[in-house]
């Protein structure tokens, strides 16, 4: 018989390790099938759990800031008075010249 006879038509003993190599094959091509559509199916939904999150901790700092911001503006002088403040009379504060031309000490006025 000619090679192409031989392996059209294998002997009986050749029948099994064919099979057994295509079977062991098929299963790694299924595993790593299964591994990665796992994996993007994990990460997909991992990701949506991030966000979900992401999204309630944005929420929740957004109302503490505009609670944050009402008490500032309700905030006035006789309620400083009364925790123990006092308005400052000698106040400096620390201006530049026109002139100046560069950035550094402040002048002395």
């Amino acid at each position: 018989m000619t090679k192409i006879q031989a392996l059209a038509n294998p002997k009986q003993s050749n029948i099994r390790m064919i099979v057994l190599v295509g079977l062991s094959v098929l299963a790694l091509v299924v595993s790593m099938y299964v591994y990665f559509v796992g994996r993007i199916v994990f990460d997909v939904v991992g990701r949506r759990t991030a966000e979900a999150s992401i999204k309630s901790y944005k929420s929740s700092i957004s109302s503490l800031a505009v609670n944050y911001l009402d008490k500032v503006k309700s905030l006035d002088i006789t309620q400083a008075a009364a925790v123990g403040l006092t308005e400052s009379r000698d106040t400096l504060y620390a201006s530049r010249p026109a002139a100046a031309a560069t950035v550094g000490m402040a002048h002395e006025l």
